[in-house]
């Protein structure tokens, strides 16, 4: 009896020791599932709260970035009035650039197509009419007078004559027939190149062929020293200025033209000064007056547009300018 009751005690014993051991294996595998699976969401929670921080800051900066973009595209409506900007002078109406001929504040100016203000002597857009503009940018509309040059300019504003104070040289009496590079140094010096005549001579070719060089030497009486023509003279005019035009055979309107824009023009005239060929220097005009530098008697002087035909005809309306 006593050893069937140890028995079923030891049967007891064993069974509830392996319950509670299951037991404890069940709650230990639900403690982790439960440990993990709490990691996991902390980790996906984190994760999203990156990502909605991210997405955050993006949402954010693109909106940054548009309002940047809207304001970059949106003109500054109170931009207006005067701007330089390298120099460059620009007026500006509800933060455009102005273009064209516009009057402003009672005068006229004239702007490029980029809108820069425009100085000096303009043709007028759509006409045939020259204005000068002084530093300020303003149309005068008065005859006006600067260091270089006096403008006649009518009511209109619109340049009817021009004189350029070029600075007269005189080819005696180191040049006897040395007239032509005389004159093409005066044209050279109002260019703005410091030369001599003696520089300017001896860049000039030597030929005996006149549209090739000088015929002779300036520096001799004729017969040694005879004549050269406007294509003896260019590669001179080339050499310091970069840049010749022969006109022989051109117009008055086209001799003008030169002038209005401060280029001087030589020209070759016969019968003139008691010389039977001989060359001036052309600076201005107005009505039906030509001013020119004669190397000659080293004067500024004046001649009629009738007059300089007759002689300019004499030597084959031969003409040099740049």
């Amino acid at each position: 009896m006593k050893t069937k009751i140890v028995f079923i005690s030891i049967i007891s014993c064993f069974l509830l020791t392996g319950f509670s051991s299951t037991v404890k294996a069940d709650e230990t595998d639900q403690s982790q599932t439960s440990k993990i699976n709490s990691q996991t969401g902390s980790y996906t929670q984190q994760d999203n709260t990156q990502i909605n921080k991210s997405d955050s800051t993006q949402d954010s900066g693109n909106k940054q970035n548009q309002t940047n973009q809207n304001s970059n595209n949106t003109p500054v409506k109170n931009n207006n009035g005067w701007k330089t900007v390298n120099g460059n002078t620009y007026y500006l109406k509800n933060g455009s650039a102005t273009k064209g001929f516009k009057k402003i504040n009672g005068y006229w100016y004239l702007f490029n197509k980029n809108g820069i203000m425009l100085k000096d002597v303009r043709k007028i857009p759509h006409t045939k009419h020259y204005s000068y503009f002084d530093q300020l940018g303003r149309r005068r509309m008065k005859n006006t007078s600067t260091k270089k040059v006096y403008y006649w300019i009518n009511k209109k504003g619109q340049i009817t004559g021009i004189k350029n104070n070029a600075k007269v040289i005189c080819q005696r009496p180191q040049m006897p027939t040395g007239c032509e590079i005389t004159a093409v140094t005066m044209m050279l010096n109002f260019a703005g190149k410091k030369v001599s005549k003696y520089q300017a001579a001896k860049v000039m070719p030597r030929s005996s062929n006149p549209n090739k060089g000088f015929v002779g030497s300036p520096y001799k009486k004729f017969p040694l020293g005879f004549w050269v023509a406007p294509g003896g003279v260019k590669p001179v005019v080339q050499h310091y200025l970069g840049k010749s035009k022969i006109m022989t055979n051109c117009s008055i309107n086209a001799i003008k033209q030169k002038l209005l824009r401060s280029h001087l023009v030589v020209v070759w005239v016969g019968m003139f000064d008691g010389i039977s060929n001989h060359a001036i220097t052309l600076t201005g005009y107005h009505g039906n007056t030509l001013y020119y530098n004669d190397p000659w008697t080293g004067t500024k002087r004046k001649i009629s547009v009738t007059k300089f035909k007759i002689h300019w005809a004499l030597d084959g309306h031969r003409a040099i300018s740049y």
